[in-house]
Parts: C-alpha cells; structure tokens; sequence
C-alpha cells in the first residue's frame, strides 16, 4: 500500500496542493481526476519522485520514503507512463525499452538477443508490432506512447502511474490498453489512472478521487456510485453550471491577420500518403480534417505548413501567395502550427512563459528587434495570458510548471503573436481537461472570428464536431466526402472516418 497524507507543495506563494491524503492500494485502478490546475500532476510528480513535497509525508508498505527521482522511485517498484513520453527519438525502438537498464553478457556487452526476448510478449499484449531496431522519432506518436507504456511494464512494477495513456492512442489501441490494465489490477498491481477521457475512466476504475484548486472533493469513491455527470460536477465545482463555455476569454484575438482570400489546394498528391485531392478554405471558417491514423488528414496539414512537399498539386496560399517550400517559408508567409504534442514540439518547458511567447516572432520572424528586451518579452506574454486566461505565478515561470491547459494556451499565444493568416491544429485539445478544452475550442472560435483559415485535424471526434463549421472525411489516402455543419455528430464522424464514406441522411 502506498500512502499519502497532508501532502502541500507551493511555488512561490502559489499552492498547488493543499493538505492532500491519497491511499493506493494493491489490486485495485484508482482514478485521479480533476480539472485544469486542480494538483493532479504536482500529486503524480511527488508520488513518483519527480519533485518534492513542500509539507506531508508519504509512506510505501507502511515505511516513510522520500524518493530523490523516478530512478529511485522505479527501484521500489513505483512506475510511471508520463503523457510528456520521456523517450529519445535518435535511439532504436529496442534502446528506449530498456534504457539504463540493458541485460549484459558476462557484465559488458549488451545482451540485444535477452533484450528482444523480454520484450516480445509484453509488446504483444500493449498490440505494438514495429521493427524494433527502427528510431523511434520514426514511429508515430501513438505509436511511441505504447513504447512508453511497454518500457514502464518491463520493470514489472507494484504501483503504476498512468498520465493520460491513451491521449494518442486509436479506438483499438486504447481498448488493448485497458486490458492490460485490467490484467495488472488481477496480478495484484495498484494502477493510478489520470484521464480526462471520463469514458476510459469509468471502464477501467475501481475508485475514483477527484482533486479541485489543490485539494480533495471526492475522497476514494467506488466508481459504481459516481456518474460522468456526477464526476463533472465534481471536478468544475462552482464553474459546473456556467453556460459561458461557447463564449470563452473576452475576445482574445483581434483582426490583425485576417485572410485576404481562400487557402486553396488544387489536385495535391503525396506519394503513398495522399491521393489527388482539391479543396477550399475561406476566412472565417473552422474546416475540419478527420479520418484514421494514415488516413492522409494530417498530412494535408504537413503540406501546407511545408513539411512535406506534394509530388503534384498546387497551393495557394491567402492573398495569392505559392504554397511554401519550407516550414520557415510557411512561418514567413503567416501560416501558424500548433502541434498534436506540445511538450516536445511546442514549447521549451525549461523556458519561461515570456521566452516561449516571442518564441517565432522575436526568433525567426525578427520582429521584436536585433536585441530582445526581457521587459518588452514580459509584457506580451502579460498581454496574452489576459487573452487567452494563461493562469501561472508570473510571465517569468518556466512553461513545465504549468498545467497542460495552461502550457496549450502559451502554445497557442505564440502563435497568435505572429498575427497569422493560416492557423493550423493538429489535436489542439489533447491531454487537457473538460474545463480547458472548452477555452481552447473558445479560443479557435474567436481565431476563426478574427477572418483566419483555420484548419483542424482531430482524433476526438466530438471536437470536430463542435467546432468546425464543416468536416472533410479521409480514408486510406482519399478525401471520400464533407459533412457540412447541420449534419456533423460524432456518431456520423466515427461512422464515416470507419466505412471511407459519407452516407446520406435518411430522409
């Protein structure tokens, strides 16, 4: 059993977590829920050892402990699969599974054959099937959060911590994943599971505690007594019933940007990746991409932000402008990208807020001046956390300090502050809360006002439903049809994205 009790931690004269108790107990999936900001993963961090507690203590089989890091926590048999995937792109699929770790012959070279092995019937039950001497960069995210969840299985840990596990997973991929987790529960291991996807929670979880502005609203509930509505209403407490969500920041992005024409594709092809494929996107529009992983959503996103270059096609951007040959070509030309993984292509989490906010527009775009002022980076980053509702101690604390729907909307502020024509998403509400995700779909809303293109490609279906004025379907490399706005559900998307077409409505 491990237990926490009267657990605080304070940064500065902010209080993460106040007062905190927590019991994990063998043989059981406890949820950990809560809103944005709520001390979920401050409480992951100190249970793990990532940080330390400012006041409380925490006890592990009845005895204290106080551990220096994760390596030290992994020793005792506390694992953790991070929704940040703290794995090394460069290195092969095999490395990454055991990294620090690696079996030795006769104490000096590593035993890759022993490795293989151990490996192979844990990647079977996580249902990852890649060449494991493949790098990992390679792999798709996904893909590389299995990796994640199969390195943490191989320590074959007593107390496993899982942060968001299926935030990039598909349909299927999450179902092999509750299994597993279900497996572990049935050897006697204690799973804590930390998930805004309340559906995934409450088909797995035996308990339930629920965190709010840093303290315990539902202390280790039975899941059987809870609802998702209930659990809702827990987690947003007085914020529960406001009917503001549409509405979001009080207008958080101005004109300055506006599209002076359509984002255009003409007969854009990929090789192997996407097929010939037209389409428009005027000003003023949310357009929605959705479809399967290798559908081809997300490589029109790649395309037009210049990380691929079509083998055939044209695009042209707002105002006339030929589609752009590079990513700096894209950022020149005011096309903006906010990316599906934003602790590693986002944001510089080491950085403050302030450094993060003049990222493109003080860096490649210049237009900050030769020498950036830390007053003037400051002061836009205070203009944007008005904006948008960035709530952190000062401009000046590191981007990793904040929640995940804090840290989304920095990645968005830096973008918005290169005033933008084009604005690209790509899963733009992943691995945040209920709470968040509605800022977020505020903000697109109030970007797509401001007359931006905006393009939104999304595996959460009833996203793109409720944000995007119309939907483009793709399916194994074809766009196969449009969902406009009076027909978009999520059972209509989900149905389409599986059967490569778009079925009429009955009448």
């Amino acid at each position: 059993m491990y237990t926490a009790r009267g657990i605080s931690k304070h940064y500065g004269g902010v209080a993460a977590l106040d007062g905190v108790d927590l019991d994990i107990v063998p043989g059981e999936v406890h949820a950990l829920l809560g809103a944005n900001g709520a001390g979920k993963s401050t409480l992951v961090k100190i249970l793990v050892g990532a940080t330390h507690p400012s006041a409380g203590e925490l006890r592990l089989e009845e005895r204290p402990v106080a551990f220096r890091n994760v390596h030290e926590a992994a020793s005792e048999g506390v694992a953790i699969v991070s929704q940040e995937l703290n794995l090394f792109p460069d290195l092969s699929v095999l490395h990454n599974l055991f990294l620090r770790r690696e079996p030795l012959v006769a104490g000096v070279a590593v035993d890759r054959r022993a490795m293989r092995r151990r490996a192979a019937p844990v990647l079977e039950a996580v249902g990852l099937d890649v060449d494991l001497d493949r790098k990992l960069g390679s792999l798709r995210l996904g893909e590389q959060q299995l990796v994640e969840i199969a390195r943490a299985l191989l320590e074959e840990p007593k107390i496993l911590f899982l942060d968001e596990p299926t935030s990039a997973l598909q349909a299927a991929e999450t179902e092999r994943l509750l299994g597993v987790v279900r497996r572990l529960r049935d050897r006697g291991v204690a799973v804590v599971y930390v998930s805004h996807f309340l559906e995934d929670v409450f088909a797995v979880a035996d308990r339930i505690t629920v965190l709010r502005n840093g303290r315990v609203a539902v202390a280790r509930r039975e899941s059987a007594r809870l609802t998702i509505a209930d659990t809702v209403a827990e987690m947003l407490g007085d914020a529960a019933g406001r009917d503001d969500a549409r509405s979001g920041p009080a207008d958080p992005v101005d004109g300055a940007g506006a599209a002076a024409g359509p984002l255009v594709l003409r007969g854009v092809a990929v090789d192997r990746v996407l097929q010939p494929l037209s389409l428009e996107a005027r000003p003023g529009e949310v357009v929605g991409l959705a479809g399967l992983e290798g559908s081809g959503a997300s490589a029109v996103l790649d395309v037009v932000f210049g990380r691929r270059r079509p083998d055939a096609g044209t695009v042209t951007l707002p105002g006339g402008r030929p589609g752009p040959r590079s990513i700096a070509d894209a950022v020149r030309a005011g096309v903006a990208y906010v990316p599906a993984d934003r602790k590693r292509l986002g944001l510089m989490l080491e950085r403050s807020i302030a450094d993060n906010v003049a990222t493109v527009s003080g860096g490649p775009l210049k237009r900050m001046g030769t020498v950036l002022r830390r007053a003037a980076l400051r002061a836009r980053a205070e203009h944007w956390a008005g904006v948008l509702g960035i709530k952190a101690r000062s401009a000046d604390a590191a981007a990793g300090e904040l929640s995940g729907g804090n840290q989304q909307k920095v990645v968005f502020a830096k973008w918005l502050e290169t005033e933008p024509t084009v604005v690209l998403l790509d899963d733009p509400s992943r691995g945040v809360d209920i709470g968040a995700k509605d800022d977020m779909h505020a903000i697109i809303r109030r970007i797509s006002a401001a007359g931006r293109v905006v393009l939104c490609a999304s595996t959460d279906l009833e996203e793109l439903a409720e944000i995007s004025d119309r939907v483009l379907v793709f399916f194994a490399g074809r766009m196969v049809g449009e969902l406009p706005r009076d027909e978009l559900t999520e059972h209509r998307l989900l149905e389409a994205i599986n059967v490569g077409s778009v079925q009429a409505v009955a009448a």
